[in-house]
């Protein structure tokens, strides 16, 4: 099985959000932004488990 990997757009993604955290001064913005990144990871997860819930219900 190969590694998920990120394509070039992504990877530009990542350099560009990275910039802009680096550029926060304010805690309770790097706090606010944590929280929207906790919630996101999580929705990704439950997307996820969704989606594998689905194919396996097709394929039974």
């Amino acid at each position: 099985m190969e590694p998920i990997a990120l394509t070039l757009g992504q990877k530009f993604e990542v350099e560009k959000f990275s910039r802009e955290i680096d550029s926060y001064d304010d805690p309770q913005q790097l706090r606010d932004l944590a929280k929207d990144l906790l919630l996101a990871w999580k929705q990704q997860q439950a997307s996820t488990a969704w989606v594998i819930r689905q194919k396996e219900g097709l394929s039974s």
